[in-house]
């Protein structure tokens, strides 16, 4: 076993060697061919011999026209066209690579000096004699020997750069055909091991088909459905119980894809499995869907999925199936059970919280009494004391219609009164045991508008705005309603800034029916939002105002004796409360 392990290492690492080798020569080679093409590439300055023998003709010519000059055979326009050749011919030497070849060769600093000559010469004025055209003869004497020495020194520099780049070709040539030879030789080698590698893989696929026979014969009489994929995927073996759950012969299954012999093995929690078993984890699936063809309900299968291994390497997957549509019939039935004690439990447990908070909150109200005669009692006073001090007033000046008007609503005030009485009382039975609580089924929409037009009468400059559907069904005891609305409908008038309007918005949703009570007033300070609802709390915005700080108190605690609840809102203008409600059952939102 350690020698065939040895000599399959061995030879799964001599092709990896020379598929390094291959890269690393063919890159050296490829380098080595883009040196000598780019050294092979002519340099701006290596074309400088053409460039000095064409400046020393300029010069010369130059000379040779002013000679023509002096002898009056040439114009000044002649000499000038000759001089601004030849100032190109500098003017060239002097920029870039060209200039950079000059001082490689010493010559630099000459050519400084034959620049500043040439940029004090001026031209030949008109009708110039021969001293002056001697003069400018004299002082281009320097040019042809300065361009002669340079072309000398250029060639003898061109053909000392030629001699060592043809040196270096050869030797890069050299290196580049080692190079190509080492290339076939690792070409030869991976020829060898893919030789190598396809008769052991004739070997290997010879002795996977007489394990696949022997495993057949051992499984063919199991109980348990079972498959067998190679590592593409295709169907190697199905046993005769598989056969039975999947209605598939093994001849329409063996040699296809298991996604093609059956629908249930293109689920994605069952591709999963073969692919984590072809990678070499074993994993399991309990209680699949199994639909059969002929029937719309489907059994339920366990499923294990495990890797196929031929010594080291990973040959394919198998798959054990077995049937659990008992174990599935009975943990439904189970779970059944369980989800019906669940939901009797929490509605039991919620109806056990609700009857709490009412109790708890009629307690709190209630020791609390004293206080919420004080505080609720002094609306519908107020509002009864202003009709009446209004009809005194007008005493013979007010016409029956007044009359019957103020009258009526001093009447509804004491009836309003009437009715918290009650309440209070029929609470005071609740808390005692003597009855249940009181909820019927009630709109809140005319509670809504009658508690703003007491509201409007009580005091007559508030502006109330009204948003309202057609009718807003709830089930809650009338009266605490009202008592709730008259509380957060007071409060939204008391701290809103004089001429501003107070909005009442009710809304009715899935949740139930929302009554959104606020004011564009300074709001209520961050710190002191969490104890809005305390008993007796006032927060700094209530400095200067009359009040006990139980109205919020009594609003939510009525409001949670009936089912519902009352909630400051987050506003970044104002300040929005909400008072909620249930609806009655079967009551569309």
């Amino acid at each position: 076993m350690t020698g065939r392990s040895g000599g399959s290492a061995f030879w799964l690492a001599l092709p990896l060697v020379a598929v390094a080798a291959f890269a690393v020569l063919l890159t050296f080679s490829l380098v080595r061919m883009i040196r000598v093409e780019a050294d092979m590439r002519v340099e701006a300055e290596q074309n400088m011999l053409w460039v000095m023998h064409q400046s020393e003709a300029a010069a010369r010519r130059l000379g040779e026209t002013v000679l023509l000059a002096e002898l009056g055979e040439a114009d000044t326009a002649e000499i000038a066209l000759r001089l601004d050749i030849l100032r190109s011919r500098i003017a060239l030497l002097n920029d870039g690579p060209q200039r950079r070849f000059v001082d490689s060769i010493g010559l630099g600093g000459d050519l400084d000096r034959l620049t500043g000559l040439l940029g004090a010469i001026g031209t030949l004025p008109e009708g110039a004699g021969e001293i002056r055209a001697s003069r400018l003869r004299a002082a281009l004497a320097p040019f042809p020997t300065f361009f002669a020495r340079a072309a000398n020194k250029a060639m003898i520099a061109e053909w000392d750069e030629l001699g060592g780049r043809l040196e270096t070709y050869r030797d890069q040539l050299r290196k580049t055909i080692a190079g190509l030879i080492g290339i076939m030789v690792a070409g030869a080698i991976l020829a060898a091991a893919l030789v190598i590698s396809l008769r052991n893989s004739r070997r290997r696929n010879r002795m996977l088909r007489r394990a696949r026979d022997f495993s057949g014969l051992l499984i063919a009489s199991s109980g348990e459905g079972i498959a067998a994929v190679d590592t593409a995927g295709r169907c190697t073996l199905w046993n005769g119980a598989m056969a039975a759950m999947m209605g598939r012969r093994a001849e329409q299954a063996v040699g296809s894809p298991l996604a093609k012999v059956a629908g249930f093995f293109d689920v994605a929690a069952i591709r999963d499995g073969v692919t984590r078993a072809l990678a070499g984890e074993s994993t399991q699936l309990q209680l699949q869907p199994l639909f059969r063809d002929t029937e719309e309900t489907p059994d339920h299968v366990d499923l294990r999925f495990f890797p196929m291994r031929d010594e080291t390497r990973i040959v394919g997957a198998i798959i054990f199936m077995q049937d659990a549509s008992d174990r599935y019939a009975a943990d439904r039935k189970d779970a059944e059970t369980r989800a019906r004690l669940e939901h009797l439990v929490a509605e039991r447990t919620r109806k056990l919280d609700d009857a709490l908070r009412r109790e708890s909150s009629a307690a709190d109200l209630y020791r609390n009494f004293a206080a919420m005669i004080s505080h609720q009692f002094r609306t519908p006073l107020a509002v009864a004391d202003s009709a009446l001090q209004r009809l005194i007033r007008r005493g013979s000046r007010a016409d029956p219609d007044e009359v019957a008007d103020r009258a009526g609503r001093a009447r509804g005030a004491i009836a309003g009164l009437t009715r918290l009485v009650d309440s209070t009382l029929h609470a005071a039975r609740i808390e005692a045991g003597e009855v249940g609580a009181r909820r019927e089924p009630c709109d809140l929409v005319p509670i809504v508008t009658a508690v703003c037009d007491q509201q409007r009468a009580a005091v007559p400059e508030t502006r109330i705005s009204i948003t309202a559907p057609a009718a807003a069904p709830v089930l809650c005891d009338p009266a605490h309603a009202e008592q709730v609305l008259k509380n957060m409908v007071s409060n939204a008038v008391k701290y809103a800034p004089p001429g501003s309007e107070v909005s009442v918005a009710l809304r009715v949703d899935a949740q139930g029916v929302h009554c959104d009570i606020g004011n564009s007033g300074a709001g209520i300070a961050p710190p002191d939002r969490p104890r809005i609802f305390e008993r007796n709390f006032r927060g700094a915005n209530s400095v200067g105002s009359p009040g006990t700080g139980v109205g919020l108190f009594i609003a939510r605690a009525l409001a949670r004796m009936q089912g519902g609840d009352v909630a400051l809102l987050p506003c970044d203008d104002g300040t929005v409360f909400r008072l909620s409600l249930r609806q009655p059952e079967g009551a569309a939102p």
